[in-house]
């Protein structure tokens, strides 16, 4: 199951952090050293560094974020 999250789900580019922004759409952030889900909403803030999402700030380069990339024609 994670290999086709990170495959098909994974939001890699601000372009698709907007994307969920814009459609309202919740992302979960993974924590590859805990192995787990540390979090699932919509994302409040953001920047080249970091998204917000309920109150906390994560790190985009140390964790893998999943939700809806942007579509392409």
């Amino acid at each position: 199951m994670l290999l086709h999250k990170l495959k098909n789900k994974s939001i890699i580019t601000n372009e698709d952090i907007e994307f969920n922004i814009k459609y309202g759409l919740p992302i979960e952030v993974y924590c590859p050293v805990q192995k787990q889900t540390i979090a699932f909403g919509r994302i409040e803030e953001y920047n080249h560094y970091l998204v917000q999402i309920n109150g906390v700030e994560y790190c985009r380069s140390q964790n893998a974020l999943f939700g809806h990339p942007f579509l392409t024609a």
